[in-house]
């Protein structure tokens, strides 16, 4: 069994599960404490401004983007376009569409 704290690494695709922003789909863009992370969407909320979400307020899923890991892990910048089309290829890979409003369908993953 994997630790939980693993869970939370640069790149996994979450899910907001409380607040304004339920539903929405996020990257892990890093870990700032035990109990908070910084997430992006590359829209709404943009590499320069990211949404610290507690872990208990997220749905973690067993996708992560790679180029976006890696890219983090070495120092390197991470542009809202990149993160905006590994989101958009990870959702197809579990097969979610995400519609304009950035808010899952009606086809919720439920998978983790």
């Amino acid at each position: 069994m994997i630790p939980v704290k693993d869970y939370f690494t640069p790149g996994r695709l979450v899910s907001s599960t409380a607040g304004r922003d339920s539903g929405k789909f996020y990257l892990i863009l890093d870990r700032v404490s035990e109990t908070r992370v910084r997430v992006v969407n590359g829209t709404d909320r943009r590499v320069s401004g990211p949404k610290l979400k507690n872990l208990k307020h997220l749905k973690v899923y067993p996708l992560v983007a790679g180029d976006i890991a890696h890219k983090v892990s070495t120092g390197q910048r991470v542009t809202d376009l990149e993160v905006r089309r590994a989101l958009k290829e990870l959702l197809e890979t579990y097969g979610q569409a995400i519609p304009a409003s950035g808010k899952p369908s009606d086809e919720t993953l439920e998978q983790s």
